[in-house]
């Protein structure tokens, strides 16, 4: 299968795994800036999922399995051994369904402002955002939806950046998007996964607050816990630095781990 996802590439020599980069819905690729700049040795995967970015529109909303098809084939075509995939907000769902599909490529997973499931709140949310983009445009949920991702955040130059591409983006494909997530259900592949997990929360994210991290957390054999206090909807966007660290301290935790449980958890394209 060839993929059909637009992405980036970091290339690095070191035999570690590469770091499969899953956006947030409304988000692209370049989500992840800031982030990849504090990880020069590392090779990194940035991509836009389908309806985002330079990737394909599909015909119809696209769920989490078949985002994670898209993922694999991707990783078949690069010839990447092994990867830990980091997902934030919706792309955290996409980012578990992936690793729990995929167990004999995944080192580890990075799920940042998860969710367990789509409450019924967020699924009236998200529903009106699409029926009102359908109908107005991306400028009818605008400023409402970025500020309350950003709540508490400086409207700051990285702030604008995100507006812009936000406001950019096609509006019927950003309601397939929101459209595919309505029942969105992440708890299964959680309690699948076997690899080692990192959860990260945003202290002022209203949208998918600290306690559904916490849950998420629950569900998960071998996971750790971090809340950024000072971050919102968008940890990695909004304290880059700070996710950045606790990411490489997580790499450096699978390295540590005995030569068996690395075994399990380490695969090769053949």
């Amino acid at each position: 299968m060839t993929t059909v996802l637009n992405h980036v590439v970091q290339r690095r020599d070191g035999q570690g795994p590469a770091l499969l980069l899953v956006h947030p819905l409304g988000g692209d690729l370049t989500f992840w800036d800031e982030c990849i700049a504090y990880w020069p040795s590392l090779t990194c995967v940035a991509v836009d999922l389908r309806s985002a970015g330079g990737s394909p529109r599909p015909a119809a909303p696209v769920s989490a399995a078949e985002h994670a098809r898209d993922l694999e084939a991707l990783r078949r075509e690069l010839g990447i051994a092994s990867v830990v995939p980091i997902g934030c907000a919706i792309g955290s769902m996409i980012a578990a369904a992936y690793a729990a599909r995929h167990p004999d490529v995944v080192r580890g997973v990075v799920l940042s402002n998860p969710a367990l499931r789509t409450s019924e709140a967020a699924r009236t949310m998200l529903a009106d955002r699409a029926a009102a983009v359908r109908k107005g445009g991306m400028e009818a949920i605008l400023p409402g939806a970025i500020d309350r991702a950003f709540l508490e955040q400086p409207k700051d130059e990285r702030y604008r950046r995100y507006y812009t591409r936000f406001a950019q983006q096609d509006a019927e494909a950003y309601a397939l998007s929101a459209l595919a997530v309505l029942d969105a259900d992440a708890s299964d592949d959680l309690e699948a996964l076997r690899c080692p997990a990192l959860v990260v929360a945003g202290g002022h994210d209203v949208l998918l607050p600290p306690e559904q991290s916490r849950a998420v957390h629950a569900l998960i054999a071998d996971a750790q816990f971090h809340l950024l206090e000072d971050a919102a909807h968008f940890s990695p966007l909004q304290q880059p630095r700070a996710f950045a660290d606790l990411v490489l301290a997580f790499l450096r935790h699978i390295e540590s781990a005995p030569d068996s449980q690395r075994a399990a958890t380490t695969g090769a394209v053949r």
